[in-house]
């Protein structure tokens, strides 16, 4: 997403507003978690500060993740508040080129962030307790003292 930036450097404008939606191409989903994302609505308003840009945005979308038990779709929104400074001698990989900024790069790294590293779907919770060699351990459960019955016998030995 490029923004002219010449109402800024030229005009007598403080702040110029920002309000689009950003269609995400598929090839920015590879290597990632994120199997499908919605158009991003971006609004807020980038402002210059003589020496740098500060960047005020707001992102909302919603990412569809792969439920961590069932594998299932699982529909995640999300809403990014963003609040960078843009300086053309930061290390931040953005580059002012006549006089246009891509703001999309900060836009995409904060939504990598804000990816969670599991999501569950609503029917997940179905997942049996117990299966073949395995159950459940509730912490009730591990609290008790538990003594293996072929060691039981023991017990009438050791008096304390």
């Amino acid at each position: 997403m490029k923004i002219d930036l010449t109402k800024l450097v030229i005009g007598n404008t403080y702040e110029l507003p920002i309000n689009c939606e950003i269609k995400v191409e598929d090839e920015y989903l590879k290597d990632t978690d994120i199997r499908r994302i919605s158009p991003l609505k971006v609004d807020g308003f980038i402002y210059n500060n003589e020496e740098n840009y500060e960047l005020d945005i707001k992102v909302i979308g919603t990412m569809v993740l792969g439920c961590a038990r069932t594998l299932k779709d699982v529909d995640y929104p999300f809403n990014i508040e963003i609040n960078e400074i843009i300086d053309e001698n930061n290390d931040n990989n953005l580059e002012i080129i006549q006089n246009s900024l891509d703001i999309f790069p900060i836009i995409w790294q904060n939504i990598l962030a804000d990816v969670p590293l599991r999501v569950l779907s609503s029917d997940a919770t179905d997942e049996p307790l117990e299966g073949d060699g395995w159950r459940l351990i509730t912490e009730e459960e591990e609290k008790k003292e538990v003594i293996d019955p072929r060691l039981a016998k023991l017990s009438d030995y050791i008096k304390e």
